[in-house]
């Protein structure tokens, strides 16, 4: 049996698959399977990975018809056969020795369930502001207890950098097939089941930003969709007894008060930028803090901490 397994869920990738597998066959750590899942490919994806394996006897192909990543992931998983699980998207490069860090931290704390690292992004034509200023964000959480609390920011781990137990994925029911994404949702999962997280310092995974990721055309990463997602999040874990107060301003504030009035009746939003003691003196909780730039973050979250407030049940920031 081997130590870990790569899952790998393919979909008309034909173009990157060469590099993909190259960077996985480069790996210092060697003690590794590789469970590719054609996911209804109709660009010979299919057939190139059937070719490749028939020289690359780690690697083991499975054929599907158009399921969706969670589903192909779930496929996957019931195919591997290692204690780790590591995720590795068709269409992008990991580090030489990623697995060997990964696999490394998480024999040295036996309590991490999921073990992610920073991440760059290529080529620079397809990498524009907003996602640089994502990846900053991202590269700077390295702690649980960072990525805990930003979790319903965005997703505090590139899906494609995680090395995890598998013992802590069929705990939290594999991947869900919901209307929305998929990494968002295990996290936030896995979370409020008490799962560790950790990220690696080194930049152990490159990201690639073209125009047919999924990222960019598959409907579940839209915006509404993560709303909606983080909506169940707070329900589930605020209740309904006390509607909660919405802070911030602009158009964010505007969209986050509509979302929230439908789930929580009595919820009201106020228009605010700085935490003035005597405002907050003035607030009960639940606070739900509208606020996109991290900087502002940082002050709010000093402000009601300095006031008794406790993070993830008293306030909690969303994006």
């Amino acid at each position: 049996m081997p130590t870990l397994s790569v899952l790998m869920p393919v979909r008309d990738a034909r173009p990157y698959l060469a590099r993909a597998l190259a960077s996985l066959r480069r790996q210092t750590f060697r003690d590794f399977e590789v469970v590719a899942v054609d996911d209804g490919s109709t660009d010979g994806s299919g057939e190139w990975l059937e070719r490749a394996a028939r020289r690359e006897p780690r690697l083991r192909v499975l054929h599907t018809t158009p399921s969706g990543i969670p589903a192909t992931l779930n496929r996957a998983l019931e195919s591997a056969h290692a204690p780790l699980l590591a995720r590795m998207d068709a269409d992008d490069l990991s580090h030489r020795q990623r697995f060997e860090i990964q696999i490394g931290h998480l024999r040295r704390h036996p309590d991490t369930a999921v073990v992610g690292s920073r991440v760059r992004l290529f080529p620079a034509a397809w990498t524009g502001v907003g996602m640089r200023r994502w990846i900053e964000w991202h590269n700077a959480l390295l702690s649980h207890e960072s990525m805990a609390r930003e979790v319903l920011i965005d997703s505090p781990l590139v899906h494609g950098t995680a090395m995890i137990r598998r013992g802590w994925i069929e705990r939290a029911g594999g991947w869900t097939t919901r209307p929305w994404a998929e990494d968002l949702d295990l996290w936030i999962r896995l979370l409020d089941a008490g799962a560790q997280f950790a990220k690696r310092p080194e930049t152990l995974y490159a990201w690639r930003q073209h125009a047919a990721s999924a990222t960019r055309r598959d409907p579940r990463y839209r915006r509404e969709r993560f709303v909606a997602l983080k909506i169940e999040t707070l329900v589930r874990r605020l209740g309904t007894d006390r509607p909660p107060t919405a802070l911030g301003v602009g158009v964010s504030l505007t969209r986050w008060r509509e979302a929230l009035e439908a789930r929580f009746p009595g919820a009201r939003a106020l228009e605010v930028r700085d935490p003035a003691p005597r405002l907050i003196d003035r607030l009960a909780p639940p606070l739900v803090l509208v606020l996109v730039a991290y900087q502002r973050r940082d002050v709010w979250r000093a402000a009601l901490l300095d006031r008794g407030y406790r993070e993830g049940r008293e306030f909690v920031f969303v994006a």
